[in-house]
């Protein structure tokens, strides 16, 4: 894949019966590179990093991840490519420990570690402070940062990312931007995040911008 971008979507379009959730999409996302789709609630970013994860269907358009034609060969990018949590498709049981949901992610992986193992995982993504914390009780800019801590442990070629803001300030996106950034380089990743803020799309190493249908 060298000189490739892992990731190459053209005119990539998702019309519904509501109209288009995204149209005319163009990006390129290679491994360490952190890619920012910006755009407004509601502008169909999480409709796209989710047909760039292979769980959702475009409907025009090109999309090749990891070399794979999309959606013809869904089924062997949704292995390379590693999801943070999405509201309504993967969301965390509330009453879990933060320590058992990492736990039960190896698991999906075929992997039994052990409780200090997945304790040193959780220190590398510095969450190791809300091991025995409740889903339910972690804070809004821990969830993120456990979002993508799980997006990680099947050591993925790909990374989609969103939800970086919700009920978090500046500050807080702007640390988890770098967080990214980080594992972008370190684990030869393409990750693609969802942001609205012009700023935080500024950090990224390359950007794509999403309007509503209409603008």
């Amino acid at each position: 894949m060298t000189g490739q971008p892992y990731m190459a979507a053209h005119g990539l379009e998702l019309k519904t019966l509501a109209g288009y959730a995204y149209k005319g999409v163009d990006l390129e996302a290679s491994r360490g590179e952190l890619v920012a789709v910006r755009g407004r609630n509601g502008s169909g970013k999480t409709a796209l990093l989710l047909t760039l994860a292979g769980r959702m269907k475009s409907t025009g358009g090109t999309l090749a991840v990891g070399g794979f034609e999309l959606p013809r060969q869904r089924a062997k990018v949704e292995r390379k490519v590693g999801l943070g949590i999405f509201a309504g498709l993967n969301e965390l049981q509330e009453s879990l420990t933060a320590v058992y949901a990492v736990g039960a992610e190896f698991e999906l992986f075929g992997r039994k570690p052990k409780r200090e193992q997945v304790l040193a995982y959780m220190r590398a993504w510095e969450i190791d402070d809300i091991a025995n914390v409740r889903i339910k009780d972690i804070s809004a800019e821990k969830m993120a940062q456990l979002g993508i801590a799980l997006a990680f442990v099947g050591e993925p070629e790909a990374v989609v990312i969103d939800d970086i803001e919700d009920q978090l300030t500046m500050s807080q996106s702007e640390g988890l931007m770098t967080m990214l950034h980080r594992a972008a380089r370190e684990q030869s990743a393409a990750i693609v995040v969802g942001v609205v803020e012009r700023g935080l799309a500024d950090m990224a190493d390359a950007k794509v911008f999403l309007a509503k249908e209409g603008e």
